[in-house]
This record gives structure tokens, C-alpha cells and sequence, in this order.
């Protein structure tokens, strides 16, 4: 796909720094941009995204409520991922059953976020 745009918020500098260094060796002609709050990211026009990746664990607005923000107040009916370090068993399901397209566990793996980034593309 061709000029794909991804959003990534994450509260964590570091994260959002390897986050968006992976994703522009494993996908060619990609615009990313990152934020480090989800109130950051609801005050956007976030519909010129094709796949929004998100931390859950976040002060004020975690995963879970920006995620029903972004598909209830703002419409938003392409892809969201989950990126978390929650590992907890029924972590994943529990994501996936709140209506997240994907999810992508930290420490994150090269590969992992290839494949599942393909899957949507």
C-alpha cells in the first residue's frame, strides 16, 4: 500500500522511539507519527489513518477508552492494535473481545509487528 499512514501513541518516549524506528525498516513508504497521549490523539482528525496502534496501559485516557472514542465519537472504522506489555493470561483475549483488530505484546518483536502490520495492509 502505498503511502501508509500510521498513528502510534504511547505515554513512553522510548517506546514511541523504537516503535517508530521498527515500523519504518519493516514497511516501505510509511508516514508515521507519534504521540504521547491519547488526548493528544482525540483531538485529531484521525480518520486519514489507516492503522492506529495504541498502548493500553496510559494515564487519563488508557487503551480501552481510546479505542471506544475513537469508534464511537470519531467514527474511526479502519485498524487499531493493541501494543502492551500486559501479559497477564486472557490479557490478549480480553483485548481482542473489546473489539482491537490486533495485538502486538512489549517487548516487541520485529517480526511479530511485520506480520501483523501485513495483515492489515
Amino acid at each position: 500500500m502505498a503511502n501508509l499512514k500510521i498513528l502510534f501513541v504511547d505515554d513512553n518516549e522510548l517506546n514511541r522511539m523504537v516503535m517508530e524506528d521498527m515500523l519504518e525498516i519493516v514497511l516501505e513508504d510509511v508516514s508515521i507519527e507519534v504521540y504521547e497521549s491519547a488526548k493528544e490523539v482525540l483531538a485529531l482528525d484521525v480518520n486519514s489513518y489507516d492503522i492506529i496502534l495504541s498502548d493500553i496501559d496510559m494515564p487519563e485516557i488508557d487503551g480501552f477508552m481510546l479505542y471506544d472514542a475513537l469508534r464511537n465519537e470519531h467514527n474511526y472504522q479502519k485498524t487499531i492494535i493493541a501494543v502492551t506489555a500486559l501479559a497477564v493470561g486472557g490479557d490478549k483475549e480480553r483485548m481482542l473481545m473489546h473489539g482491537f483488530n490486533d495485538y502486538i505484546s512489549k517487548p516487541i518483536d520485529m517480526d511479530e509487528l511485520e506480520r501483523t502490520i501485513k495483515k492489515y495492509i
